[in-house]
């Protein structure tokens, strides 16, 4: 499980307001508003070699976006007997069903981290809740999960790393003012 990220100077310049960022070991989203450099933040800690991760050595870090999700490209990201079979079932899914798959065949390991970018994206809120649910379940398995998101779904029980200042109170007062006009 990945403690803290130490960005490199190309990230740092894209991550507003940070040099690095400390995670919780089990459900972390991360939140601010597009351009804010969620996305960002989520593929150095997934993908680059420049970062300097304090983590446990063996952490294994599976990333997934919309693009990872596309049938047509997922052949770069799923491999194995389990890849196979998620990628037949994508060609023939919705999104929502293809992060269903990953979430269900996808092998994982305790200690290992999940980083799922605006999982939200493209879905109602009956598969939102499933996905959520699906993210429980793997912080149940000793899974670290990190995740960027607009929803609040997601927000609810969460250790929240704010990209910008107030972001969380402001978005609730702007939930309330919206939801729940006076």
């Amino acid at each position: 499980m990945i403690e803290r990220i130490h960005l490199c100077f190309r990230h740092e310049r894209r991550v507003a307001r940070f040099d690095h960022v400390a995670f919780k070991p089990r459900y972390n989203v991360v939140i601010g508003p597009n351009g804010s450099g969620k996305t960002t933040l989520l593929e150095a800690v997934a993908r680059c070699r420049e970062c300097r991760r304090d983590d446990e050595g063996s952490t294994r870090y599976r990333y997934f976006n919309s693009e990872t999700m596309n049938p047509h490209r997922s052949h770069r990201h799923f491999r194995g007997i389990e890849g196979s079979v998620i990628r037949v079932r994508a060609m023939f899914s919705s999104h929502g069903e293809t992060m269903r798959d990953v979430l269900r065949f996808m092998p994982l390991n305790p200690g290992d981290c999940f980083v799922l970018d605006e999982p939200e994206s493209g879905h109602d809120l009956q598969w939102i809740i499933k996905i959520r649910k699906g993210l429980d379940q793997l912080v149940r398995k000793s899974c670290q999960v990190i995740v960027a998101s607009h929803h609040p779904v997601f927000w609810d029980k969460a250790n929240v790393i704010e990209l910008r200042k107030n972001y969380l109170t402001q978005a609730r007062r702007l939930q309330r003012r919206c939801c729940c006009p006076t």
